[in-house]
């Protein structure tokens, strides 16, 4: 079965190959493991191993072995490093890079994704994304949680427009702004830290 051409970049075979350059691009001091890259991209093991072959092929990645486990990194020494991770930074980078930037913040429950980058995510007709729409949910300090995605701002290369909602909001919505983020797609990040 062919995979559907990718939603967030013509430049890529899938969205599950963007999401594993993302996670590695965007995170290049870390290293994963096949089945953790798999979980991230929301694709299979073998699709995902698939995808890291042909990037160690083209060395634009490393592995390391520790007994069973194989960790994958990005060649942060390949020419091409810098380019690639500019235009992985443009489509795919949110999901990858503003976990790690809300660590810490304390009272975030969850954390959403919405507008136009997660429209185009699920496939669904949407403007190129101007910025990265943001939701999170809990009783957070505001300040912290703006400074956090004021942080990545640069590294995306767009403006991170943060929106907040207590707990009992997102469950019960009751302002036009929730109701109007649960009605349409949205992409829930990945807080299991």
């Amino acid at each position: 079965m062919k995979p559907e051409r990718p939603a967030l970049s013509p430049l890529l075979r899938s969205d599950a190959q963007g999401m594993i350059l993302a996670q590695l691009f965007m995170n290049p001091e870390d290293g994963f493991s096949i089945s953790d890259l798999a979980r991230f991209a929301h694709t299979s093991v073998p699709t995902a191993m698939r995808e890291v072959d042909r990037l160690l092929d083209a060395r634009l990645a490393t592995s390391k072995t520790f007994g069973r486990s194989k960790l994958i990194r990005v060649n942060r020494m390949h020419e091409l490093f810098d380019a690639i991770k500019q235009i992985v930074a443009h489509s795919y980078g949110p999901a990858a890079v503003l976990p790690a930037a809300l660590y810490g913040i304390d009272g975030l429950e969850r954390a959403y994704l919405f507008g136009p980058w997660a429209a185009r995510l699920k496939r669904e007709v949407s403007p190129e994304p101007s910025q990265v729409d943001l939701l999170l949910v809990g009783y957070v300090n505001r300040i912290e949680a703006s400074r956090a995605a004021a942080r990545v701002e640069g590294y995306l290369g767009k403006a991170v427009n943060v929106q907040f909602a207590s707990v009992s909001e997102w469950q019960n919505p009751t302002n036009d702004l929730t109701r109007e983020i649960r009605s349409k797609p949205m992409v829930e990040l990945d807080l299991d830290w």
